[in-house]
């Protein structure tokens, strides 16, 4: 009896009500909850295109063939043989740089601060470069050059956020007039760097 006063007293001293079994206790208590987003972006790619150009495109690059005037000439006899000269002047076609726009070459999506940016670069050869060359694979001397790399996209204040894609293209110029042989062209990259501040 002594011990059962002496465990009520001890409990009263600690301000701790015991209950019945049959009842509940509840405590609550408030937690402040934050997420944080760091920038980050993700870039959607293919890892090789192969561009096919079709005869019937570069007839249309080269132009229509030029018919001309009718032309008078006088052969000359030499022996057996006779000769003479046509002197037809071919037009000019200047396949140094076309254009060529691929669109929908890639897309991204993004987390960026306020007042940062989303911004999509295009290189050849490196992250940075300017120019690169394919090279003929059975003709190694025949050539396509490749120049001023580009995107019509414009850099973004902000994120894109991650529910809906942006896509962009892919720009530069194609140096066609090393081109002599109807073959496969291959030894160069395209580098597309999508970032987020």
């Amino acid at each position: 009896m002594k011990k059962t006063l002496l465990f009520a007293a001890m409990i009263a001293g600690l301000g701790i009500i015991a209950v019945p079994s049959s009842h509940a206790a509840t405590a609550t208590g408030q937690t402040t909850f934050k997420v944080i987003l760091q920038p980050v972006v993700v870039l959607d790619y293919y890892s090789e295109i192969d561009l096919t150009i079709d005869s019937t495109a570069l007839q249309t690059l080269a132009g229509a063939p030029a018919g001309q005037a009718a032309k008078a000439i006088t052969a000359t006899a030499g022996g057996s043989a006779l000769t003479t000269d046509a002197a037809i002047t071919p037009g000019t076609i200047n396949l140094s740089a076309v254009p060529l726009t691929i669109s929908n070459a890639w897309a991204v999506r993004s987390i960026a601060t306020k007042t940062g940016t989303t911004s999509v670069t295009i290189g050849l050869g490196s992250a940075s470069g300017t120019t690169a060359t394919l090279t003929g694979v059975t003709d190694t001397s025949s050539t396509i050059g490749l120049s001023a790399p580009g995107t019509s996209f414009a850099s973004l204040t902000g994120g894109t956020g991650f529910a809906t894609p942006t896509k962009g293209d892919v720009k530069m110029k194609l140096d066609l007039s090393g081109a002599k042989s109807a073959d496969t062209y291959a030894g160069a990259t395209i580098y597309i760097t999508a970032t987020s501040t």
